[in-house]
């Protein structure tokens, strides 16, 4: 997803927070607006169908056949083989991108590296910014706690500051407290009416709730759109320290974990579990996956480590 490049990043003021003002600045971060070489591979501009037709960019020849374009006409290799080709051209078409960022309040955590929700934040943002600097359109949703607005794709700078206040808005205004918190699943299904076919989808999460209804509608989203999905997972929670007692407050309520064997192994299971969800995923065409951790990503990187798409 990410590419390695020479430009510095930028990074955070803050690990646990991100202001509107960084998330804005963003859009003058040079690969977002430098050449194709330098850019981010989160979005490349504009989209090459295999549909073979007169459009801008070259891709093949073949023999010319009656009523074909002259204008189309490959001289220099009729000069050298003394045959007729006409040349053939793949069709660009503009295919819309729409961003998912969860900015639950699970997100809100990392016992290294950064906060899980300020890197989701800060793809996410880069991924808007990348898109209109392209001239595509670009929407999307910032997955709360609550069921929030949808932004449908445009190029709409005045909506894409809209959704860049909306990734900001999680680290200034606590969520409502509502009791329960949305599924992912069901978040999902809210905007599948929004997905065009060939839309590019990107989502940035930590899947703590990933079961197999999510897995059924983004089997189902992987036949007409292109997913990218990324897992931001912190250390501990592929590992817990062992003999420690481990002490968690959020939601409203404190939670206890003995670092014994039983609850590292279950801890273990249930990850691997959600990892192997997405791995799986990873093999249906048009789906890319990519695990970053809080400690170990490629965002603020210039050597290209961590995983990327």
């Amino acid at each position: 997803m990410f590419v390695a490049d020479s430009s510095p990043r930028p990074v955070p003021v803050q690990r646990h927070q991100v202001s509107l003002d960084e998330l804005v600045s963003l859009r003058h971060w040079p690969p977002a607006r430098g050449h194709s070489s330098e850019r981010m591979a989160i979005r490349e501009g504009h989209h090459l169908s295999h549909v073979r037709a007169r459009g801008m960019e070259y891709d093949d020849v073949r023999e010319y056949q009656p009523g074909d374009d002259i204008r189309h006409l490959d001289w220099r290799l009729m000069a050298r083989t003394g045959d007729a080709y006409t040349k053939l051209y793949r069709e660009e078409r503009e295919r819309p991108v729409f961003v998912m960022a969860d900015m639950r309040p699970g997100m809100h955590f990392a016992t290294r590296g950064h906060y899980k929700a300020v890197l989701a934040a800060y793809a996410a943002a880069m991924v808007v910014w990348t898109t209109l600097a392209n001239g595509d359109r670009v929407g999307g949703r910032v997955l709360q706690q609550y069921h929030g607005g949808l932004f449908k794709p445009s190029n709409n700078r005045q909506q894409a500051m809209q959704m860049i206040a909306a990734l900001s808005e999680p680290f200034t205004t606590p969520a409502p407290d509502t009791g329960s918190s949305s599924s992912l699943a069901s978040q999902l299904i809210e905007v599948e009416a929004l997905l065009g076919s060939g839309t590019i989808v990107y989502l940035f999460s930590d899947f703590h709730d990933a079961d197999a209804l999510l897995q059924q509608h983004l089997m189902r989203l992987a036949q007409r759109c292109e997913l990218k999905l990324v897992l931001i997972s912190d250390p501990m929670e592929q590992q817990l320290p062992a003999g420690r007692r481990l002490r968690f407050a959020g939601e409203g309520r404190d939670i206890v974990v003995e670092g014994n064997q039983q609850q590292q192994a279950l801890f273990q299971a249930q990850f691997q579990q959600r990892l192997a969800m997405l791995e799986q995923l990873r093999n249906l065409r048009g789906v890319e996956f990519a695990h970053w951790h809080s400690n170990h990503h490629p965002l603020f990187v210039t050597d290209g480590v961590g995983d990327g798409l």
